[in-house]
């Protein structure tokens, strides 16, 4: 299903376009290094500096791919997307991503992880996730980055630690905290997941074309039924069936895939109809904006009020509270102040 002109195909390239053009069309669809790669297998010339990119973004890759081996093997932690769904990849497309994605057992662990990424890489929090409701534990999640091999270009790395393997979208799609334990169906509904942060991406139709070969070669004749009963279990009927359909207007999906595009109308209609105020497993999002790197006492987030709102201390140090995680500038002057 995938191949070297997948890419190309996303993309939508007009025949015979040239390749700088075809370059540009990458880069401002974020796939530019994984166009380049395809580019390469395909003996397409290059220039030394399009050489060198790449070659800096398989380096990246292999960082973050080995990184988060390690974490998940030290910490506990489950290990989600990232050389999960490269590795369905043919060999030599790479397959870009910004940051290591892991759902740890407890809030404990997740901690310990941080910590560790701090003390390798000088990690600095850019936020922390405090999820609650009435009817479940609370949940954490905290976002760390840290310079790239070429900070002034490069985006920095990144690492994403949850204490869940699903958000929702914090409205009428419940957290669910367990993900699929095959890789393969774990990374379908971690890619459709990303639904609920932004549209789907090229890069999103890249990974469910490679995901669902995968899947196809695994399940067979089952493949309907265990997926589309994964995605009612999951409450992503809905996104998968967007990211299957929009995936097949570019590049054609089997005929099983067709079947089960089929299957999930009914079955994202009745999700749809799930999402309202109030379902159980809703939770609420407090983001917390990191003030100090002054550390708690304890691997945990502990809550107290402050004199502008409620406060957490967290290992990696001090967050104010609040309901949107884009500050106000007179939030930002009252934080400077205290």
């Amino acid at each position: 299903m995938v191949d070297m002109t997948t890419v190309e195909q996303l993309l939508g390239v007009p025949p015979g376009y040239a390749p700088w053009r075809v370059a540009d069309m990458a880069a401002r669809a974020r796939i530019l290094a994984t166009w380049l790669s395809s580019a390469v297998a395909r003996d397409l010339e290059l220039t030394p500096g399009a050489h060198a990119y790449l070659a800096r973004m398989r380096r990246r890759m292999t960082t973050l791919h080995t990184l988060g081996e390690e974490l998940a093997t030290a910490h506990g932690l489950a290990l989600i997307k990232g050389v999960r769904i490269a590795r369905y990849l043919p060999d030599g497309l790479l397959r870009q991503s910004g940051d290591v994605d892991l759902v740890a057992p407890d809030e404990a662990a997740l901690w310990r992880c941080a910590l560790d990424l701090r003390d390798r890489y000088g990690a600095v929090p850019q936020g922390v996730s405090i999820l609650t409701s009435l009817d479940g534990p609370r949940h954490v999640g905290v976002m760390l980055k840290w310079p790239a091999e070429e900070p002034h270009l490069d985006k920095p790395m990144g690492a994403d630690i949850t204490t869940c393997a699903f958000c929702g979208d914090l409205a009428g799609v419940p957290v669910r905290v367990t993900p699929p334990a095959e890789d393969d169906m774990c990374g379908l509904f971690a890619v459709a997941e990303e639904r609920f942060q932004r549209r789907f991406r090229i890069k999103d139709r890249l990974d469910l074309l490679a995901l669902a070969e995968a899947l196809e070669d695994r399940l067979g004749d089952r493949l309907g039924e265990v997926v589309c009963a994964a995605a009612d279990e999951l409450a992503l009927a809905p996104e998968l069936r967007q990211l299957v359909r929009k995936t097949d207007e570019w590049v054609p999906v089997s005929a099983r895939w067709q079947s089960v595009l089929a299957a999930l109308e009914p079955l994202a209609a009745a999700e749809k109809a799930r999402r309202r105020p109030g379902r159980p497993g809703v939770y609420r999002l407090r983001f917390g904006f990191p003030l100090d790197t002054t550390p708690g006492d304890e691997l945990a987030v502990r809550i107290q009020d402050g004199p502008d709102g409620p406060v957490a201390a967290t290992p990696l140090g001090t967050c104010l509270l609040v309901e949107d995680p884009v500050l106000t500038p007179d939030a930002l002057l009252t934080t400077s102040a205290t």
